[in-house]
């Protein structure tokens, strides 16, 4: 469940080794985009926090008044072209909202488009590390 405001930009090149299933599957370093501008995510928060969620009282860029605690992202459904994709919001560890998103394997589009620019990257990083750690 990565922090909604995690926007992953690559795979970590020094991934933390775990034997749990991360959100994105694979650990992504990428922006904080908590405050006014997007900053690098600090390697020390990466991991445990911009990655897999729940940073509300523990990471000091969280904005105090967010409700949402987490974005999950589940497969709810495979073809030879597509991925389709579940965006659950968590809220105190538990769904408050979700919607459903086709992901383009050729063209890496979303059908509907994602408007949000955290929530789009970690769908598209989500896709991406399925089809790297799964069908290749």
């Amino acid at each position: 469940m990565a922090c909604p405001y995690f926007e992953p930009q690559a795979i970590a090149p020094a991934a933390q080794r775990t034997n749990a299933r991360l959100p994105l599957i694979q650990e992504h370093q990428g922006l904080c985009r908590a405050g006014e501008q997007p900053v690098e995510a600090r390697p020390a928060m990466r991991f445990r926090y911009c990655n897999q969620g729940y940073s509300r009282g523990a990471c000091q860029d969280f904005p105090s008044g967010e409700t949402r605690s987490a974005l999950r992202y589940d497969l709810v459904g495979r073809t030879e072209a597509e991925l389709k994709v579940m965006i659950v919001e968590e809220q105190n560890y538990a769904p408050a909202e979700w919607r459903a998103v086709t992901y383009s394997i050729r063209s890496e589009g979303l059908d509907p488009e994602v408007q949000e620019p955290c929530v789009r990257a970690q769908v598209v990083a989500f896709c991406r590390s399925y089809l790297r750690c799964f069908c290749t």
